[in-house]
């Protein structure tokens, strides 16, 4: 099933695809007009749409049936996560937490942080690509670069708040979020936290967890909190 963006799609009204989407549609699969189509908004709401003008780096579809909306009332999970010095490894992780399931993510500059710089267009393209692909109606948000201290004071009261640090006395992710509830996570470098860092954490109400025993790279441990999230708010 192809889904296209258009994140000004409006029931009834005519929106213009991207350069992008439209090569897809023109090139690729060579539409025509009158063809009908899937559109969503990249904000929770999914159409059927038709085809009503193509131009040669454009197309534009008439809007005309709501399909879906996706629940806005579920619980959201947001990944503050350190970059890694290959750029790649992060990238994964974004694509796969969107076809898992995650709302936000915060690349989180910590003290022992290997790469401080990313390019938001490329992941942009990858949370848009993923969530098309995975027919996730809505793109998570990529949030600019922080340090971690800005970040730590800025994450609301009435979020669930985790640490991931590797710490014996931890309890487990899975034991201490049980779902219900929208949650903030944070997956330090490859260094892990430093001790400064955990202190501030626990003094902003964050908990230090577990994820379990083996020793995960930072894009392995990502997709660990979001699955055990997701499996914790299953239906």
């Amino acid at each position: 099933m192809n889904i296209f963006y258009c994140p000004n799609a409006a029931l009834n009204e005519s929106c213009l695809l991207d350069e992008n989407e439209s090569s897809h549609l023109i090139k690729v699969l060579r539409k025509r007009e009158n063809d009908e189509l899937l559109v969503f908004d990249g904000k929770g709401k999914l159409y059927d749409a038709r085809i009503v003008g193509i131009g040669k780096k454009d197309a534009t579809v008439h809007i005309v049936r709501l399909v879906e909306v996706e629940e806005q009332n579920k619980p959201r999970l947001h990944i503050a996560i350190a970059p890694s010095k290959n750029t790649e490894r992060l990238e994964w992780f974004a694509e796969k937490a969107t076809e898992i399931g995650i709302a936000e993510i915060t690349p989180l500059i910590c003290k022992h942080s290997e790469r401080k710089e990313l390019r938001p267009d490329r992941i942009e393209k990858i949370l848009l690509g993923a969530s098309k692909q995975s027919v996730k109606l809505t793109i998570p948000r990529l949030n600019p670069v922080i340090k971690f201290e800005a970040f730590i004071k800025s994450v609301k009261a009435t979020d669930r708040k985790f640490m991931a640090y590797c710490d014996e006395k931890s309890v487990h992710l899975k034991d201490a979020y049980h779902g219900g509830f929208d949650a903030v996570i944070l997956i330090g470098p490859e260094g892990d936290f430093s001790r400064e860092e955990v202190i501030l954490a626990e003094q902003n109400e964050f908990e230090t967890v577990s994820l379990g025993k083996s020793r995960l790279r930072l894009e392995t441990a990502g997709i660990y909190a979001t699955t055990v999230f997701n499996l914790a708010n299953e239906k």
